[in-house]
């Protein structure tokens, strides 16, 4: 099987078990929750102590409510590679992280995108790469091709990650023929310390080629 050159973000990763995995797998970037009080939320100090047994992956810290000027203090604090945050909190305050890689999360529920073409034009000023996060809501590929046109619009404004329930199998079709950059796998909680399956993630993998 050819292998695609897509970027691949794990998103969440709450422990050493999926940090080494990922790596293993060769990702392009590891997200971290360092918002505390949210769900999957990781002590940064414990984040610090993961990257130190991985190599490759850029270090994502993951922002959902912290105020911008700690984000950008967290970020040189910790050595982030990357701050993921959400643009329905940070869209207006964008410019105000200059000078750091900027991944910006695109939350899409039931009613779809809360932005407008331009919206994301302007975002893309100050934003390196989008990820539209459609956990929330019930996709499916036949929805992407009934309006492929304008999805292919959204995500060529800028590189473009998809995070959505979508079968394995449907990935390498999805990606290509929507011109996605990539697309983000969530982590989640060990059955115990050190012991997770990852026989669902690993279809994905196998999908694209990257066993």
């Amino acid at each position: 099987m050819t292998t695609m050159t897509k970027l691949i973000k794990a998103t969440r990763v709450a422990h050493l078990t999926d940090a080494r995995y990922f790596a293993a797998k060769e990702v392009d970037y590891l997200g971290f929750n360092l918002e505390a009080g949210t769900v999957g939320y990781l002590d940064p100090m414990y984040m610090k102590a993961i990257r130190e047994w991985v190599e490759g992956p850029k270090i994502v810290g993951e922002f959902s409510h912290t105020p911008i000027r700690v984000v950008r203090e967290a970020a040189v604090f910790f050595g982030l590679d990357v701050v993921q945050v959400s643009a329905k909190n940070y869209g207006a305050d964008l410019a105000e992280l200059e000078g750091l890689e900027v991944m910006l999360e695109l939350e899409v529920g039931p009613t779809g995108i809360l932005f407008s073409i331009a919206e994301l034009q302007a975002f893309a000023l100050n934003a390196d790469i989008f990820l539209f996060n459609f956990s929330s809501t019930a996709i499916s590929k036949s929805i992407f091709y009934a309006e492929k046109d304008l999805w292919r619009e959204l995500f060529s404004i800028r590189p473009s990650l998809l995070q959505a329930d979508i079968p394995a199998a449907d990935w390498p079709e999805i990606l290509e023929i929507l011109g996605l950059a990539g697309l983000s796998i969530v982590g989640g909680e060990e059955e115990k310390v050190g012991v997770k399956s990852y026989d669902q993630i690993d279809e994905v993998f196998e999908s694209l080629g990257r066993e």
